[in-house]
């Protein structure tokens, strides 16, 4: 299984990038889901286009943790504090780092005008899975996720402490080319088990035009132990939400960005439920959002308009019938809603 990471996890900007600049976006995401405390990790590069046709990657770190409520910082980097690897195995950006190892992952973060500071070792406990070329508006999108890893380490936010000791965590890799605002949206859900030895876990991806009122692709990975135990797509996945969540967001990030959204919209869901079949197999999963951070920036097409990401914390029930094999689980999830 390590070798399988070193193989299919490494940077892809150095060459992508400088092959085809224009709209080309890569970022490394992780989030750790520990009892009681919601950690989230973003590692991005952004080519920006100015004026002239000059392009610029724009590297930024986020970091979001949620215990009581969601709190966290975006910040962003002039080009020169970035620096990747020969081998593409590592990101600088200013003194934080990502680094991918033999057995998963190593983060150093260090924020100072945000009184950000934190280390975390990720082991990959399954294998990771490369989904090519789905679609983003116009252009294209892929992904490598890592569903289940445990965490160790720690993660400070101002006055506050985060110790993370041998807990769940999933990690996803993107990149490819797209403009922020095109005519797409998704909802991106990670699901663990609250129980650290039950052998389940997941992850739900659902990709839309920008109003969600078609879908383009629909997929639902289990994962058993460190195996893929099962894979549904399209018209073998079927998605429903109900109501919103009668809560603002905790927080609004960058916090300029609070004027030009409101206090309320966009929200998200306040359940959702996951149903999928095929060739003997079943599942069900519940989501119930508890609260959630929106991550802002300008549309890249219109300039009336933002793109907006929602982080949401919630409880998930599970169950269903893989290989043969019953299962019932309760656990915790992190959606992702981007709202164009």
């Amino acid at each position: 299984m390590s070798a399988l990471l070193a193989r299919s996890d490494f940077f892809r900007a150095p060459v992508l990038a400088t092959a085809r600049p224009a709209g080309f976006k890569e970022w490394q995401h992780f989030v750790v889901q520990g009892l009681g405390v919601r950690l989230l990790i973003n590692f991005s590069l952004n080519n920006e286009v100015l004026a002239g046709d000059e392009v610029r990657l724009a590297p930024r770190v986020i970091v979001i943790a949620h215990d009581e409520n969601w709190t966290g910082a975006i910040e962003r980097f002039d080009g020169r504090a970035l620096n990747v690897s020969a081998d593409l195995g590592e990101l600088t950006i200013g003194g934080n780092r990502m680094t991918i190892t033999p057995d998963g992952y190593r983060v150093a973060i260090d924020l100072p005008d945000n009184g950000i500071r934190g280390e975390l070792h990720f082991t990959s406990a399954s294998r990771p899975f490369v989904v090519r070329n789905e679609p983003a508006g116009a252009g294209r999108v892929s992904w490598l996720f890592v569903p289940r890893l445990r965490a160790d380490g720690w993660l400070r936010i101002g006055d506050r402490e985060h110790r993370v000791d041998n807990d769940l965590a999933y990690h996803d890799h993107n990149w490819g080319r797209f403009r922020w605002g095109d005519d797409f949206g998704w909802t991106w859900g990670t699901i663990l088990p609250t129980r650290p030895g039950d052998p389940w876990s997941m992850v739900s991806v659902h990709i839309t035009d920008r109003r969600r009122l078609r879908s383009l692709s629909r997929s639902l990975y289990v994962w058993h132990h460190d195996e893929p135990a099962a894979i549904f797509r399209h018209a073998a996945v079927q998605a429903r939400t109900h109501g919103l969540l009668d809560r603002a967001a905790d927080c609004t990030l960058p916090p300029p960005m609070r004027l030009l959204l409101g206090g309320e919209v966009p929200g998200v869901p306040e359940r959702i439920e996951i149903t999928a079949t095929r060739a003997g197999d079943k599942v069900h999963a519940e989501f119930r959002s508890r609260s959630y951070a929106r991550l802002a920036q300008p549309s890249e097409v219109r300039l009336d308009r933002s793109t907006v990401l929602c982080e949401a914390d919630g409880a998930v029930r599970a169950s269903g019938t893989v290989n043969g094999e019953d299962f019932d689980f309760v656990g915790t999830g992190v959606f992702e809603f981007l709202h164009g």
